[in-house]
């Protein structure tokens, strides 16, 4: 896993505002989750893709 992989970096994550608080949970799965949760469903979201190959680029020049 890389470090960007958790369930907050993914397309499917989300957060709802309830009368008791904030309810994170996979829209994909319907699970209740947590930002630094992992699944093997992650699908990175655009901008977490971006830095992935940004910094993968680095990684081929050094």
């Amino acid at each position: 896993m890389n470090r960007f992989h958790a369930c907050a970096t993914c397309i499917h994550y989300g957060i709802e505002k309830r009368a008791d608080g904030l309810h994170t949970y996979c829209r994909r799965l319907g699970y209740a989750t947590k930002p630094n949760y992992q699944f093997n469903c992650w699908t990175p979201k655009p901008n977490v893709q971006r830095l992935m190959e940004k910094e993968a680029r680095k990684d081929e020049n050094h």
